[in-house]
């Protein structure tokens, strides 16, 4: 009985594989459109895809002629001249340059080498009186670490120092 079951289960297997062939096939040709609705489907595709003028927007949706009368009027005491050209920023004294320059100096870490505070800004490892050379608002500065404290240090350019946090 085993030898008569096991030379018929290959035949099985292929009438079920070959059944459901012949249904998938036959619904593949349900599918098949004619070639006239076929034609209607390219027509409609190559209007979509066809290349548009798109015409020029004169108006700015998002900002209104009184909003742009606002902004202009802003901070300006009625009867006054608008201002012609553009403003020049006021001078900026050397405590200025180095409050600015402190706040974006960043030191990476600092440690204590044979008993000297030193800090780290990248590659650069520098000493209380050491140096630093920075280019700030495209100027370069050379800057000295005057002291470094456990959670401070002071920065010296020219006559002026300014003491910041190193965190």
């Amino acid at each position: 009985m085993i030898s008569s079951n096991t030379k018929i289960f290959p035949y099985i297997i292929l009438i079920m594989v070959t059944g459901s062939l012949a249904s998938q096939a036959s619904a593949d040709a349900v599918a098949v459109s004619s070639p006239v609705k076929r034609q209607e489907v390219l027509e409609k595709a190559k209007k979509f895809l066809a290349v548009r003028d798109v015409p020029a927007v004169s108006v700015d949706p998002f900002h209104s002629e009184k909003f742009s009368e606002l902004v202009l009027g802003a901070g300006r005491v009625s009867g006054t001249p608008a201002p012609v050209g553009p403003i020049a920023p006021a001078p900026r004294t050397e405590r200025d340059i180095l409050q600015a320059i402190a706040t974006s100096l960043k030191p990476s870490g600092n440690f204590v080498l044979s008993g000297q505070p030193t800090l780290v800004f990248g590659q650069k490892r520098v000493k209380a009186g050491g140096f630093l050379t920075i280019t700030f608002e495209g100027t370069e500065y050379t800057l000295e670490i005057t002291a470094i404290e456990r959670t401070s240090f002071t920065l010296r350019l020219n006559r002026e120092e300014f003491t910041r946090p190193i965190k």
